[in-house]
């Protein structure tokens, strides 16, 4: 304790100089909380737009589902005693029905390619509980009882000439070369624009109106789990396979949604990116700071050898003052960035993607990730500042008593 308070002491002798640096080390530590803030904010909004609006936390199939050369025949019986086999393990919420299929949409003149997405109301948005809100301005959700209506991709609305109230022809072929069928639905409301394919070419209709334009009473093609904490995803996955057995396959969003797992991982690796980076301005001012220091107290490290000072307590000595600086310029530097992010995440930021319908993001930044910076910064700058206090302790106490 003894030499921390001389370090201490030491960093005050030449306030301007301790003062920049330290603020070298404040603005990285801000830096640093404020853009894992962001980076949690978008990657929370991103989740919410895809796996607690569209994808689930967690999919059943029956075995052989991917890479069949017609999904639909691949299809799961709607068996209640199945799903509440499911709903009984460990973390799961809920479960609901879905049937994945496509075909083509027509207004009596135009006619375009569609993907459909058919849902049970009643328990999809226990599921995936942002679907029910995930419409345009304006538009209503499916509800049960909704079984000749669909919400549809704005730009495919567009393409179609179709407005909220509109009637559309779907039709679509269903398994086992049943030919193909075509139900008139009526349009209810709109898909935001919050991904390109979705406004283009998406639409959510009912699981009794897909059955009956498909022909598949009493089957699915996929069954979703919804799950109590998304980071438990994998760890639920895995107790919902060992119930099912070998001839189910158990799948997290993170194998359905490539692009979302894929930006996440490029989020991360920018942040690392510029991590780096600041670390290695912040270690330059460091290294120069302790340097000088060194140069400005030869004859003081001298005279402390020449009274018995051991080399090992002079670099102690050193290190202990890079450890103050960057303790307590990472200590005041993540607490700006915390309150900064803290007032954000109250607040809201409204993102305006390009072509894309508004969104809000909060940021939120946990206490774990801001002891790791500070610890991260006190560690990086003993590590920076090991080349001064070795060069300090390895002063000849004669030459250095000479010095001027």
């Amino acid at each position: 304790m003894r030499i921390f308070l001389l370090a201490v002491r030491n960093l005050s002798r030449n306030k301007r100089r301790t003062l920049i640096t330290a603020l070298a080390v404040v603005f990285g530590a801000t830096a640093i909380v404020f853009l894992q803030g962001f980076v949690n904010g978008f990657i929370a909004t991103a989740v919410g737009n895809t796996v607690l609006s569209r994808v689930a936390p967690v999919q059943v199939h029956k075995k052989g589902f991917f890479g069949a050369d017609d999904p639909l025949k691949v299809s799961l019986p709607q068996d209640p005693n199945l799903i509440a086999k499911i709903a009984a393990v460990a973390g799961v919420t809920a479960v609901a029905p879905r049937i994945q299929f496509d075909g083509m949409v027509s207004n009596g003149n135009e006619a375009t390619m569609f993907m459909a997405t058919a849902i049970d109301p009643s328990v999809e948005y226990k599921v995936c509980p942002k679907r029910e809100t995930n419409v345009a301005e304006g538009s209503k959700p499916l509800m049960a009882g909704d079984d000749s209506k669909v919400v549809i991709g704005k730009t495919l609305a567009e393409s179609l000439g179709a407005k909220q109230g509109s009637t559309l022809v779907f039709q679509s072929a269903g398994p086992n070369n049943k030919g193909t069928n075509a139900l008139d639905v009526e349009v209810s409301g709109f898909l935001p624009s919050h991904f390109v394919t979705e406004s283009k070419r998406m639409a959510t209709v009912t699981l009794p109106f897909a059955q009956d334009l498909l022909r598949m009473k009493g089957t699915v093609t996929e069954l979703v789990v919804g799950v109590a904490n998304l980071d438990q995803t994998n760890d639920v996955r895995a107790r919902v396979q060992a119930a099912l057995g070998d001839q189910y396959e158990v799948t997290t969003w993170r194998d359905m949604d490539v692009q979302m797992r894929d930006f996440e991982t490029r989020l991360h690796y920018v942040l690392l990116f510029i991590a780096g980076v600041l670390f290695l301005l912040v270690a330059t001012g460091i290294v120069n700071t302790m340097l000088m220091s060194v140069y400005e107290r030869v004859r003081e490290i001298g005279t402390m050898l020449a009274v018995g000072v051991r080399r090992y307590q002079i670099t102690a000595l050193f290190l202990w003052e890079a450890v103050a600086l960057g303790l307590f310029g990472a200590s005041g530097g993540a607490t700006i960035g915390w309150l900064i992010i803290r007032h954000l995440g109250k607040r809201g930021v409204l993102l305006h993607p390009p072509g894309g319908d508004p969104s809000w993001m909060y940021p939120h930044i946990g206490f774990g990730f801001i002891a790791i910076v500070v610890g991260f910064a006190v560690v990086g700058t003993m590590l920076a500042a090991l080349y001064p206090a070795w060069k300090a302790s390895r002063l000849q106490p004669v030459e250095a008593l000479r010095a001027n």
